[in-house]
């Protein structure tokens, strides 16, 4: 029917819910057993996607606060040729989250989304607590979002007390 599929890649996990349920299923742990077993597998699919969304089968949103990821998409994409305002590629951060990585992605070309969790208290709050404590580790790189801060409060600050001309 020539309809394309979509996909948005995200990374993480229901820790404690999602290990309860395979052991109650008799399973195995869903969840990786390193942080850079995350990362890898990740970016791997992420190739995988690209490659698809460059062979024309396939569009995708790469959903990532990780730096080193976002960086690793990026150059994939412009590897594989995929035009920077491709609207069947697509990056995409929670609002208030990576910030540096998304005006990055931005600056570079590409199309970037920040995006807002919406929807009932009791659905809305285990996804916003699954992403604070996902993210815990993700407070260095907030370094870079609290500059950015920084240099735009003084440029407003600054431009405040210029004379009008």
């Amino acid at each position: 029917m020539g309809v394309k599929v979509g996909y948005k890649l995200v990374r993480g996990a229901y820790l404690s819910s999602e290990l309860q349920l395979a052991s109650s299923l008799g399973c195995s742990s869903p969840i990786h057993n390193t942080i850079q077993d995350t990362h890898e597998c990740y970016n791997e699919c992420a190739s995988i996607m690209l490659e698809k969304v460059a062979n024309g089968t396939g569009a995708i949103v790469l959903a990532t606060h990780n730096l080193n990821s976002g960086g690793v998409a990026a150059a994939k994409a412009q590897e594989l040729g995929l035009g920077k305002s491709n609207p069947k590629l697509q990056f995409a951060q929670l609002k208030g989250m990576a910030d540096g990585l998304s005006f990055a992605l931005k600056n570079a070309g590409f199309q970037v989304s920040k995006y807002l969790p919406y929807g009932p208290v009791d659905m809305v709050i285990p996804y916003l607590l699954r992403r604070a404590e996902e993210n815990r580790g993700m407070l260095s790189t907030s370094t870079i979002d609290r500059e950015l801060m920084k240099h735009e409060v003084l440029r407003r600050f600054k431009a405040s007390f210029r004379s009008p001309k």
